[in-house]
């Protein structure tokens, strides 16, 4: 019955029921936050905009990008930082390298700000 709700969520881009999800997302400096699907799918849908790339083109890119991700997270109690940001730029270098490049421009950039 998970399964079956995971796809349908993958084909509608909609939210998955947390029960399925990983409970808990571990950033860059350890820090544990809940998990937020719809964060994945934005930041996707941000890296699309950069690209300019939108509507349903856009949206057929975050299905494809996300949905693997989410598919993975939902078989973890908890998921960190660059696990998920590897599994997305993977995606994206396969679905669509243009966003992949944008996604790339924009944490180069993000890094230059904090003075990393």
């Amino acid at each position: 019955m998970v399964i079956e709700m995971l796809e349908l969520y993958i084909g509608k881009v909609a939210s998955i029921p947390l029960l399925i999800m990983a409970r808990i997302f571990i950033k860059r400096g350890g820090k544990k936050v809940p998990f937020r699907a719809e964060k994945v799918k934005k930041s996707v849908r941000g890296a699309c905009k950069d690209a300019h790339i939108g509507g349903a083109r856009a949206k057929k890119i975050v299905s494809k990008v996300a949905g693997p991700v989410l598919r993975f997270a939902a078989k973890r109690k908890s998921v960190k930082f660059s696990v998920v940001r590897q599994k997305i730029l993977a995606g994206l270098r396969k679905v669509e390298p243009k966003v992949y490049k944008a996604w790339l421009r924009y944490d180069k950039r993000r890094r230059a700000r904090r003075g990393k």
